[in-house]
């Protein structure tokens, strides 16, 4: 078995072990395609900070290659997408059902040994048997999905009404084509001219650069004064607070979204005033299933984002050649002989 290690930033180890032996309720996955998100490359590249020594990789889809015992549930060959959220099934949420909400949740390949890896043995429970009839490239867009679908949750959603995305990365385009879906009105914002692009191409038809108009103007007049009473703002962003506020309507919800090393000064002056409920969402658990399904069905439309592919055996030249700007609109795919 051969995986990937990060000693220390920007330095890689290729670790070779003998094969494992599988335990009760165990399943060994060949991996064959692994997608590196911005959060991988950044504890690559030490932008995010992270303990080492760790193997990175959070997304990935393989066949099953060996079971010990599952119900009956997966076959050897069956292909399958890897979730990456272990919830610790003893907390109150975790009781409760509300596995999105576990605090001491393990998420491999950030405070757990993630799938940059040539085979991975997981808990059955973390596997989801994959459709003939959706590619393994798309498959890699699962969490994002499923952490959207958390997003979508979270917010009060109502047909027609505007939800303002602030986003650096396509995880907001996915996003806005989910909550055009649900027949509210996405706005998405960023600064970045291509995925402004991105986002038009995916039939976004609010789109705007708060480096070239005023985005409280923009979002009042399609609005017509009323601001937007849902906002959703990407954590991993490089954009002003005080835009955020500006676009929200007295009393609205604010989504943070994801996590990042990112310090974002808040004004409790403005919470305080606008009546504003700040919350979080960071992961995709418990809908995987749902992502899937929105995937096959073409709801969520994600070939546009497939970049470059790399080779497992030769990653750490490979990524070299990369900087965390690379990743904002199109993904590294790293392909396991």
């Amino acid at each position: 078995m051969k995986a990937w290690i990060l000693d220390e930033p920007q330095t890689l180890r290729m670790e070779e072990t003998e094969p494992s032996v599988l335990t009760d309720g165990q399943v060994k996955v060949k991996v064959e395609e692994l997608l590196l998100t911005s959060t991988d490359f950044g504890m690559y590249s030490g932008q995010v900070k992270c303990k080492t020594p760790i193997i990175l990789g959070r997304n990935a889809v393989g066949a099953v290659s060996e079971v010990h015992d599952n119900n009956g549930m997966l076959q050897k060959m069956d292909r399958v997408v890897i979730e990456a959220y272990a919830p610790c099934e003893v907390c109150t949420e975790c009781k409760n059902g509300e596995y999105s909400k576990c605090a001491n949740m393990d998420e491999l390949g950030r405070n757990c040994d993630g799938l940059l890896k040539n085979f991975v043995d997981l808990p059955y429970t973390l596997l989801h048997k994959l459709p003939d009839n959706l590619s393994n490239d798309r498959a890699l867009y699962t969490s994002y999905v499923a952490f959207c679908l958390n997003i979508i949750d979270s917010l009060n959603l109502e047909k027609g009404r505007h939800i303002a995305i602030f986003s650096s990365t396509r995880t907001g385009i996915i996003l806005a084509q989910l909550i055009a879906y649900y027949q509210a009105v996405p706005v998405y914002i960023s600064e970045r001219e291509d995925l402004l692009q991105l986002a038009r191409e995916h039939g976004i038809f609010y789109c705007f650069n708060p480096n070239e108009v005023t985005i409280e103007k923009e979002i009042m007049m399609i609005t017509g004064g009323r601001m937007c009473k849902e906002l959703v703002f990407f954590t991993n962003s490089d954009f002003r607070m005080k835009d955020v506020y500006d676009s929200a309507a007295p009393n609205a919800n604010i989504c943070l979204a994801g996590y990042s090393n990112k310090e974002s000064k808040l004004s409790v002056a403005q919470i305080c005033q606008k009546h504003l409920n700040i919350f979080g969402v960071y992961n995709g658990a418990g809908k995987y299933s749902s992502a899937i399904n929105m995937l096959v069905t073409e709801t969520v439309k994600v070939d546009s984002f497939l970049g470059d592919v790399l080779h497992f055996d030769k990653l750490d030249e490979e990524l070299k050649r990369y900087t965390m700007e690379d990743l904002a609109s199109k993904s590294l795919v790293v392909k396991v002989d």
